[in-house]
Protein backbone atom coordinates (compact mmCIF):
# COMPACT_ATOMS: atom_id res chain seq x y z
CA UNK A 1 0.00 0.00 0.00
CA UNK A 2 1.39 3.22 -0.99
CA UNK A 3 0.53 6.53 0.64
CA UNK A 4 1.33 9.87 -0.74
CA UNK A 5 2.57 12.47 1.63
CA UNK A 6 1.95 16.04 0.70
CA UNK A 7 5.21 17.89 1.32
CA UNK A 8 3.90 21.24 0.15
CA UNK A 9 4.49 23.99 2.72
CA UNK A 10 3.53 27.73 2.86
CA UNK A 11 0.70 29.67 1.29
CA UNK A 12 -0.54 29.73 -2.20
CA UNK A 13 -0.70 33.01 -4.06
CA UNK A 14 -4.48 33.07 -3.74
CA UNK A 15 -4.37 32.61 0.03
CA UNK A 16 -1.84 35.44 0.34
CA UNK A 17 -4.06 37.78 -1.69
CA UNK A 18 -7.10 36.92 0.46
CA UNK A 19 -5.16 37.61 3.67
CA UNK A 20 -3.76 40.90 2.28
CA UNK A 21 -7.27 41.98 1.20
CA UNK A 22 -8.62 41.20 4.65
CA UNK A 23 -5.86 43.24 6.30
CA UNK A 24 -6.57 46.18 3.98
CA UNK A 25 -10.27 46.08 4.91
CA UNK A 26 -9.43 45.86 8.61
CA UNK A 27 -7.01 48.80 8.34
CA UNK A 28 -9.60 50.91 6.46
CA UNK A 29 -12.20 50.24 9.17
CA UNK A 30 -9.74 51.18 11.92
CA UNK A 31 -8.74 54.43 10.17
CA UNK A 32 -12.40 55.39 9.66
CA UNK A 33 -13.11 54.79 13.33
CA UNK A 34 -10.01 56.76 14.35
CA UNK A 35 -11.02 59.70 12.12
CA UNK A 36 -14.57 59.75 13.49
CA UNK A 37 -13.25 59.66 17.05
CA UNK A 38 -10.87 62.53 16.38
CA UNK A 39 -13.66 64.64 14.82
CA UNK A 40 -15.90 64.02 17.83
CA UNK A 41 -13.06 64.89 20.23
CA UNK A 42 -12.17 68.07 18.34
CA UNK A 43 -15.77 69.29 18.23
CA UNK A 44 -16.21 68.55 21.93
CA UNK A 45 -13.02 70.27 23.06
CA UNK A 46 -13.25 73.28 20.73
CA UNK A 47 -16.85 73.97 21.68
CA UNK A 48 -16.17 73.79 25.40
CA UNK A 49 -13.04 75.94 25.04
CA UNK A 50 -15.03 78.61 23.19
CA UNK A 51 -17.62 78.52 25.98
CA UNK A 52 -14.89 78.86 28.60
CA UNK A 53 -13.29 81.86 26.85
CA UNK A 54 -16.65 83.61 26.42
CA UNK A 55 -17.76 83.03 29.99
CA UNK A 56 -14.44 84.26 31.37
CA UNK A 57 -14.62 87.43 29.25
CA UNK A 58 -18.26 88.08 30.12
CA UNK A 59 -17.60 87.58 33.83
CA UNK A 60 -14.65 89.99 33.82
CA UNK A 61 -16.47 92.69 31.84
CA UNK A 62 -19.64 92.33 33.92
CA UNK A 63 -17.71 92.57 37.18
CA UNK A 64 -16.00 95.79 36.10
CA UNK A 65 -19.21 97.32 34.76
CA UNK A 66 -20.87 96.72 38.12
CA UNK A 67 -18.20 98.83 39.82
CA UNK A 68 -18.95 101.68 37.42
CA UNK A 69 -20.73 104.92 38.08
CA UNK A 70 -20.95 106.26 34.50
CA UNK A 71 -19.81 105.65 30.93
CA UNK A 72 -17.26 107.82 29.21
CA UNK A 73 -19.08 108.38 25.91
CA UNK A 74 -16.09 110.05 24.24
CA UNK A 75 -14.02 106.86 24.55
CA UNK A 76 -16.87 104.44 23.88
CA UNK A 77 -18.28 103.06 20.66
CA UNK A 78 -21.87 101.88 21.06
CA UNK A 79 -24.04 100.00 18.55
CA UNK A 80 -21.17 98.90 16.27
CA UNK A 81 -19.77 95.44 15.57
CA UNK A 82 -16.33 96.42 16.86
CA UNK A 83 -17.49 98.24 19.95
CA UNK A 84 -15.68 99.75 22.87
CA UNK A 85 -16.87 100.82 26.29
CA UNK A 86 -15.14 103.10 28.73
CA UNK A 87 -16.51 103.32 32.25
CA UNK A 88 -15.64 105.42 35.24
CA UNK A 89 -15.52 103.00 38.15
CA UNK A 90 -15.41 103.83 41.82
CA UNK A 91 -12.86 101.64 43.61
CA UNK A 92 -12.01 102.45 47.24
CA UNK A 93 -13.32 106.01 46.75
CA UNK A 94 -11.00 106.53 43.76
CA UNK A 95 -12.34 106.98 40.22
CA UNK A 96 -10.67 104.58 37.78
CA UNK A 97 -11.31 104.60 34.02
CA UNK A 98 -11.65 101.10 32.56
CA UNK A 99 -11.89 100.54 28.82
CA UNK A 100 -12.80 97.36 26.93
CA UNK A 101 -12.54 97.24 23.14
CA UNK A 102 -12.36 94.87 20.18
CA UNK A 103 -8.99 95.25 18.43
CA UNK A 104 -7.86 92.90 15.63
CA UNK A 105 -10.18 90.07 16.70
CA UNK A 106 -9.28 90.24 20.39
CA UNK A 107 -10.84 91.88 23.43
CA UNK A 108 -8.48 94.39 25.05
CA UNK A 109 -8.51 96.05 28.46
CA UNK A 110 -6.95 99.33 29.48
CA UNK A 111 -7.00 101.03 32.88
CA UNK A 112 -6.52 104.80 33.26
CA UNK A 113 -5.07 105.03 29.74
CA UNK A 114 -2.20 102.70 30.67
CA UNK A 115 -0.86 99.60 28.95
CA UNK A 116 -3.28 97.68 26.76
CA UNK A 117 -3.80 94.08 27.85
CA UNK A 118 -5.32 91.31 25.74
CA UNK A 119 -8.03 89.42 27.56
CA UNK A 120 -8.92 86.91 24.85
CA UNK A 121 -6.38 84.30 23.73
CA UNK A 122 -4.55 84.77 20.43
CA UNK A 123 -5.95 81.54 18.97
CA UNK A 124 -9.57 82.67 19.48
CA UNK A 125 -11.23 85.15 17.10
CA UNK A 126 -13.76 87.58 18.51
CA UNK A 127 -15.78 88.57 15.44
CA UNK A 128 -18.17 91.00 17.13
CA UNK A 129 -18.29 93.05 20.33
CA UNK A 130 -21.61 94.87 20.30
CA UNK A 131 -22.30 97.24 23.19
CA UNK A 132 -25.53 99.04 24.11
CA UNK A 133 -25.85 101.73 26.75
CA UNK A 134 -29.13 101.48 28.66
CA UNK A 135 -30.11 104.68 30.45
CA UNK A 136 -33.07 104.86 32.80
CA UNK A 137 -34.23 107.57 35.16
CA UNK A 138 -32.75 105.60 38.01
CA UNK A 139 -29.53 103.99 36.77
CA UNK A 140 -27.31 103.08 33.85
CA UNK A 141 -26.59 99.61 32.48
CA UNK A 142 -24.48 98.11 29.71
CA UNK A 143 -25.61 95.23 27.49
CA UNK A 144 -22.93 93.52 25.45
CA UNK A 145 -22.80 90.70 22.92
CA UNK A 146 -19.63 88.77 22.16
CA UNK A 147 -19.46 86.66 18.99
CA UNK A 148 -16.68 84.09 18.81
CA UNK A 149 -15.86 82.51 15.46
CA UNK A 150 -13.96 79.23 15.36
CA UNK A 151 -13.02 76.63 12.80
CA UNK A 152 -14.90 73.39 12.35
CA UNK A 153 -14.47 70.47 9.98
CA UNK A 154 -16.96 71.95 7.52
CA UNK A 155 -15.78 75.58 7.76
CA UNK A 156 -16.41 78.08 10.53
CA UNK A 157 -19.04 78.46 13.21
CA UNK A 158 -20.00 81.43 15.38
CA UNK A 159 -21.46 81.47 18.87
CA UNK A 160 -22.99 84.55 20.48
CA UNK A 161 -22.81 85.29 24.20
CA UNK A 162 -24.85 88.13 25.76
CA UNK A 163 -24.83 89.77 29.16
CA UNK A 164 -26.25 92.83 30.93
CA UNK A 165 -24.74 94.57 33.94
CA UNK A 166 -26.07 97.51 35.94
CA UNK A 167 -23.58 100.07 37.19
CA UNK A 168 -24.12 99.88 40.93
CA UNK A 169 -22.64 103.30 41.58
CA UNK A 170 -24.88 105.00 38.99
CA UNK A 171 -27.93 105.21 41.26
Amino acid sequence: MSTTINTKRGFTLMETLVYAGGLVLLLAAMLTLLSATYDWYRNTTVGSRVDQVALTLADRIERDIRTGQSTNSANSSFATTSGAVSINALINSVVVTKRYALVNGRITYQENGGTTQYLSPSDTTISRFYISDILTGVSEAIKFDIDITYGTKTGTSTRTYSDVAIMRNSY
